[in-house]
């Protein structure tokens, strides 16, 4: 191979990954959605709390064992949804490397809608104010809670245009963030299932 044929050989591989950089950020900001807002409005709330606390106090008596052994189940809970989430990002692995988007109902996605955030809206805060032994914190966490729903909601706006009818009949069954349905994603096949059965028979009638 000439140095010419070598030279085009390499402009076209480095064209065709050029090329595929955008629509791959694009995927990666999608698989990530409000996750980072979330982080950065947990951090804001928190700090304002710190500084506020100058002030105000609402102080917990614990001892340091007794923080130890309370944040032992918040530690286990986090690190198992984490794990539990990164095995489902094999299921989900597909939205982010292609374009064949399929809605997973399966693993975490049973119980709530956002597994990711679930987690740390649900182990973080109680953490901190186990360690701040401050009930002053549980005024961030109420409002990270709020304001999380909202940025929830703008989040699946797109999901909904991906989805389709599928994702808006999967938020009837399953919850946002606080899994207070039980199984959900469950209830929500076994319902899916049975309209497609319903729809198969109507056509051959």
């Amino acid at each position: 191979m000439t140095n010419s044929s070598k030279f085009k050989e390499k402009n076209k591989i480095i064209t065709i990954e050029k090329g595929e950089i955008l629509p791959l950020m694009k995927r990666f900001k999608n698989l990530l959605g409000v996750g980072p807002y979330l982080l950065l409005l947990g951090l804001l709330c928190e700090g304002l709390t710190i500084a506020i606390g100058r002030w105000i106090s609402f102080h917990i008596s614990l001892t340091f064992e007794m923080q130890v052994i309370l944040s032992v189940p918040c530690i286990v809970v986090c690190l198992l949804g984490m794990i539990w989430f990164n095995r489902s990002l094999n299921l989900i692995k597909v939205n982010f490397l292609s374009e064949n988007n399929k809605l997973i109902t399966y693993g975490p996605f049973n119980y709530v809608r956002h597994p990711l955030y679930s987690t740390w809206l649900l182990t973080i805060p109680p953490l901190v104010i186990i360690w701040f032994s401050d009930l002053l914190y549980l005024i961030p966490w109420v409002v990270i809670l709020i304001i999380s729903h909202y940025l929830v909601s703008l989040e699946e706006r797109g999901l909904s245009k991906t989805f389709g009818d599928d994702y808006e009949k999967y938020r009837r069954f399953v919850p946002p963030l606080l899994p207070y349905k039980g199984a959900g994603g469950k209830h929500y096949r076994e319902h899916h299932s049975e309209s497609s059965s319903i729809t198969f028979i109507n056509r051959d009638t």
